[in-house]
């Protein structure tokens, strides 16, 4: 998640400007790059104000945390990755199975080009596989996703429980952004790769999604772009057009194998208007730390709502003010912004009907007595959460 890309990166928030973004104001039409309307309505059923996770936790073991996590998020839990069992629960790692001519390098801990494997080869057996629908070779495996493994178990043991399920998938811009080719260069660099990219995470967000549905549970699946906190940096050297036909591809081919509504994080500031005038249904950000600049884009964000768009704010931070915050001022925070967001014409029963909540970022960098009462504050503030939407 993003704790660990900056870690990697070193790289800094970038100010995003909503008045010079293109149609920061207007919105894109909202169809696909067919022009059709197939994604209008088609959001499943998710109950307002459900409480859920971003993806990386402190914790070692994996039955024990799926525990702790349907304890305190039971609406919809998500998978915990085991950030601390070593490189390959981490997204990056996570993301590589299954995509054309990557190596996981456990020692380095990097994902690079494999200087022995042969790129038309190698794209040829991916497409094939694309092209032939088998989800399979795009599956978690338990070494690299032990929490995925805990939370089917324990959902499928249970005859009620959760209604949804979420996943998570690093996002095609942060994958080709952060894996490097021989020279060290990003493959972002690298359209034909990049592409490969994008569908294959693609695939493994519908990979995720047909299990949580043989579960019998909705499946909501997140992309995790924290590398667009640079964007318009010389640190992202990718134009707003390409950014957005990446992305708009991407969750189009996650969307085909069967319903999902999916979801992309930003922990950081970026240009929001870009990301909610792609087909996504939930956008997450860090609404403890950049709500101010998530409002500049009141057009952006009002079209998204008209649309049946949810928002998923990120309002227990993740970091050293955890220490210093309590639920009653997590509380006043949450309502104040809700009240500010509704007053762009929306009223705030129908602003609590399109969110979810979510801790800032991921738990991944807090000690594990930390992220417990993350997750505790994150509950509590629910279920006041939901009481107050009953109110209206």
């Amino acid at each position: 998640d993003g704790e660990n890309f900056y870690r990697l990166s070193g790289s800094e928030t970038h100010q995003s400007d909503p008045k010079t973004s293109r149609a920061a104001g207007g919105g894109a039409p909202a169809v696909d790059s067919r022009g059709e309307r197939k994604y209008i309505g088609t959001m499943l059923n998710l109950a307002p104000l459900a409480a859920t996770g971003i993806g990386s936790v402190p914790y070692q073991d994996p039955q024990g945390t799926v525990a702790l996590i349907l304890e305190h998020l039971p609406e919809m839990p998500f998978w915990p990755q085991l950030v601390r069992l070593g490189f390959r629960e981490e997204m990056v790692a996570q993301g590589a199975g299954g995509l054309p001519g990557l190596k996981v390098d456990l020692e380095a801990r990097q994902v690079i080009l494999d200087p022995e494997a042969s790129r038309e080869i190698a794209l040829a057996q991916f497409y094939e596989m694309v092209w032939g629908g088998e989800l399979e070779a795009f599956a978690l495996s338990s070494e690299e996703a032990q929490g995925f493994q805990a939370l089917m178990e324990q959902t499928q043991a249970r005859t009620n429980g959760p209604l949804a399920l979420k996943g998570q998938v690093v996002g095609p811009v942060t994958f080709a952004g952060m894996v490097k080719d021989q020279e060290g260069k990003p493959i972002l660099y690298d359209k034909e790769l990049t592409q490969a990219v994008s569908q294959g995470l693609a695939r493994k967000a519908a990979w995720q999604a047909e299990q949580f549905r043989r579960a019998g549970r909705e499946a909501v699946v997140f992309f995790d772009e924290p590398i667009l906190t640079g964007f318009g940096s010389a640190f992202l050297p990718i134009s707003r057009e390409e950014v957005s036909t990446l992305l708009t591809e991407t969750i189009e081919a996650a969307k085909e194998p069967g319903p999902v509504t999916v979801g992309i994080h930003c922990c950081g500031n970026t240009d929001w208007a870009l990301l909610l005038e792609t087909p996504l249904d939930i956008l997450s950000f860090d609404s403890y730390g950049f709500f101010d600049n998530f409002l500049l884009y009141d057009q952006a964000l009002t079209a998204f709502f008209q649309r049946g768009g949810m928002v998923a704010w990120g309002l227990v931070p993740t970091g050293e003010e955890l220490a210093q915050e309590t639920e009653e001022s997590l509380w006043l925070r949450f309502t104040s912004q809700v009240e500010r967001l509704s007053g762009l014409g929306l009223g705030v029963r129908e602003v609590l009907q399109h969110s979810l909540l979510t801790p800032a970022c991921g738990l991944g960098y807090l000690s594990p007595e930390e992220a417990t009462r993350g997750l505790k504050l994150l509950d509590e503030l629910g279920r006041r959460a939901r009481q107050w939407l009953a109110s209206q």
